[in-house]
C-alpha cells in the first residue's frame, strides 16, 4: 500500500478509529443484544443511528433518575 502525506495507509483505519468501532459493536452487542455479526454485517449509518438511540435512552432514564433522586 502506498504511504500518504500523514504517513498513514490510504485505505487503512487509524486506530483511534478502530477503538470507537469496536467500543461500539461491544455496546450494541452487549446493551441491545444484537450479535457480533449482525452489528459487523449492517452498514455504518444503521450503527451510528442505534448507538444514538441507545444513548437517548440512557439519558432520559438518568434524567428521570435524577428527577425522582430529588
Amino acid at each position: 500500500m502506498s504511504e500518504s502525506l500523514l504517513g498513514r495507509s490510504f485505505f487503512g483505519l487509524s486506530s483511534e478509529y478502530r477503538i470507537t468501532m469496536l467500543d461500539e459493536i461491544y455496546y450494541l452487542c452487549k446493551m441491545v443484544n444484537m450479535t457480533y455479526s449482525d452489528v459487523m454485517t449492517m452498514p455504518t449509518f444503521e450503527r451510528k443511528f442505534f448507538i444514538n438511540k441507545l444513548v437517548e435512552e440512557i439519558d432520559k432514564k438518568n434524567e428521570v433518575y435524577e428527577k425522582n433522586k430529588r
